[in-house]
């Protein structure tokens, strides 16, 4: 592997954890529904949001919300929203399925002394709960709770990052999605898209990341020959 990863191993690795590490089957268009659902029963919603992220209907309800000056409906909305986003991730999370090489990789890691840690959307119970029933561990964990600045923003890697003790040049973001790469690079960190079977050879160019791999055994493999 022509890589960072195979000549200058770095301090720590980041990864992003449903589709990456592990597989949920997480209902997102459900998610997406009951964000809108929640924007249009509070009077803020246009034909702009079904477009955002799920994280962004909340952020933009509750900005517009404040701006009206309706600060009582503001505050409740993000607890409100978080409740229902939890309860579907809880349902899917007990279902939790390994992504091939996941836990061969993590082993090989630390193994091998590099620190790992996990930047994820999602909430924290979900994903130690899917963690758990996949076996999988790691030194740090980063979740949608931790912080009001979420990816593709690079505030959750620099929050793992100082977990670790790590700076971002000694570490690499890995992710299947294009806002983990965009994360990672805006923190400073070297880049991995995980380019999953179902996605098109294009998937990550909008976002350009130093590496692409189609299985986490590319990375178990550089990491099982570390120092032969």
């Amino acid at each position: 592997m022509t890589s960072i990863l195979s000549d200058k191993w770095p301090h720590a690795i980041l990864f992003d954890l449903d589709g990456t590490l592990v597989d949920t089957h997480i209902d997102f268009t459900l998610m997406r529904n009951e964000m809108l659902r929640l924007a249009r029963e509070n009077g803020v919603l246009d034909e702009t949001m079904p477009r955002m992220d799920i994280l962004t209907i909340i952020d933009t309800s509750v900005e517009r919300l404040e701006e009206c000056h309706k600060y009582n409906e503001a505050a409740a909305l993000r607890p409100e929203a978080f409740e229902i986003l939890k309860e579907i991730e809880m349902r899917h999370a007990i279902t939790a399925i390994e992504v091939p090489g996941a836990r061969n990789l993590l082993k090989s890691l630390r193994t091998a002394g590099i620190l790992t840690g996990i930047v994820t959307r999602n909430c924290r119970a979900a994903s130690l709960l899917s963690m758990e029933v996949v076996g999988i561990e790691v030194d740090v964990m980063v979740t949608r709770e931790d912080t009001n600045r979420h990816k593709p923003l690079p505030d959750p890697v620099f929050i793992a990052l100082d977990g670790l003790n790590c700076r971002p040049e000694q570490a690499v973001m890995i992710g299947d999605h294009p806002m983990d790469v965009q994360s990672g690079k805006s923190a400073g960190c070297y880049t991995v898209g995980f380019l999953r079977e179902d996605r098109h050879d294009g998937f990550f160019d909008t976002v350009c990341p130093d590496l692409i791999i189609k299985s986490l055994g590319e990375l178990c493999f550089a990491a099982n020959n570390i120092h032969s």
